[in-house]
């Protein structure tokens, strides 16, 4: 992509959701001599607290801002990315500007008439990186990994069925099953004359049954459709636990989670609150379980937990799976001729003179994914003890 072609791409109106079209633009974008500021900022409900967010964004601007106040660092160029840095700061000062998603990305490049909002389903970490190109290796591996969600809003005459995705949600065909429900504990005449509340709550029961069967055999013909990650069921808490006694061992297994919402009245964007939380909650399971799965692997030889040891088995290509603790910070230096990633100047000696890196997981979490890497943010301190900050299941020894 040219430099004037760059121009045409233009800033979404705001609560647009982005389309592929718009990330593949993001990642063939290249300003030659200009910083594109790229900016990941992490949106969950603990960094809402008190604008927590805009303290995390505070420190990497701050970290940005020193980088670039070096003598050898053109004036021009300080100027720039200064301004870019401003820009930045100035839209997070109003919170109603931003969309109702886990994360966003934000890359402003002023020379090309870029400042373009993107909203995530998940963000590593709060980060920040200058370059002569968008760094859109973690939006890219967001988009692939979310994968499609089903999820089901019922009652016990009703379903909905929809599909999200990471930027979208599209309501598919849904169910309606015949109620034949007539006054308080009495039927309709054809069942006259009904009196007594057994018949009554035999045919209440049976509705929701007939509708449970039905669910699990729509959404066992939607999954067999492409890729989907999992399923979210939203609805009463009486139906949701019928449900799950209709679906067969495989379903159960694609459930992510429940929640309790209205499915007559549900919105797209309450549908698309509900599959995001309920994925976050999977992904804290899925934590716990790698953690796990490290511990034993370490037993066998095919793990290794701590800075240094993860780090090598980083450089030499080793690492399958990487596991990090998450908001450590931490400084680090980068060794000139080798490349490597370390700790101190020390584990430089033999490759090159050590050159200082601020913020030493930004580095790793980029090498991460240029790798094409699986990354596991461990949030709970508790699962993240046994790790000793970082480490990694290994693809071979």
């Amino acid at each position: 992509m040219t430099l004037v072609e760059a121009t045409r791409l233009a800033t979404l109106p705001e609560g647009t959701q982005p389309t592929r079209e718009v990330l593949a633009r993001l990642s063939g974008l290249h300003a030659p001599g200009c910083p594109v500021v790229t900016c990941y900022i992490r949106l969950g409900p603990q960094d809402r607290i008190r604008t927590r967010y805009r303290l995390a964004v505070r420190e990497v601007v701050h970290t940005a801002r020193t980088a670039v106040d070096q003598p050898e660092v053109a004036h021009d160029y300080r100027t720039q990315v200064l301004r870019e840095l401003d820009r930045i700061e100035d839209f997070l000062t109003d919170a109603s500007r931003l969309p109702h998603a886990p994360g966003i990305g934000i890359f402003a490049c002023e020379a090309i008439h870029l400042f373009e909002v993107v909203p995530l389903p998940r963000v590593l970490k709060t980060r920040l990186r200058v370059a002569e190109r968008p760094q859109v290796a973690e939006l890219l591996a967001t988009v692939a990994d979310f994968g499609r969600i089903l999820v089901v809003a019922f009652d016990r005459t009703h379903a909905r069925f929809f599909e999200v995705s990471p930027f979208a949600v599209a309501e598919l065909s849904g169910l309606v099953a015949g109620a034949s429900r007539g006054g308080k504990f009495h039927s309709d005449r054809a069942d006259s004359p009904g009196t007594g509340e057994r018949a009554f709550h035999g045919r209440i029961r049976q509705e929701r049954h007939r509708l449970a069967a039905m669910v699990a055999q729509q959404a066992t013909a939607y999954l067999a459709h492409g890729p989907w990650q999992g399923i979210v069921l939203a609805g009463p808490t009486r139906s949701l636990s019928d449900q799950m006694r209709f679906f067969s061992a495989n379903l159960r297994e694609r459930v992510l989670g429940v929640v309790r919402l209205n499915p007559t009245a549900v919105t797209d964007g309450e549908i698309r609150t509900a599959a995001l939380r309920a994925r976050a909650e999977w992904e804290r399971r899925q934590e716990q379980a790698a953690v796990a799965e490290l511990e034993e692997a370490i037993g066998e030889g095919w793990g290794v937990k701590g800075a240094r040891p993860t780090l090598r088995a980083l450089n030499r290509g080793q690492v399958r799976v990487l596991l990090a603790k998450a908001d450590q910070p931490g400084y680090g230096f980068r060794c000139a001729a080798s490349g490597r990633l370390a700790l101190s100047r020390a584990d430089c000696r033999g490759e090159g003179d050590p050159i200082p890196v601020a913020d030493l997981m930004d580095e790793i979490l980029e090498e991460a994914l240029g790798q094409e890497l699986q990354i596991v943010m461990i949030h709970d301190p508790e699962s993240a003890a046994p790790l000793d900050g970082l480490g990694a299941l290994l693809r071979f020894r």
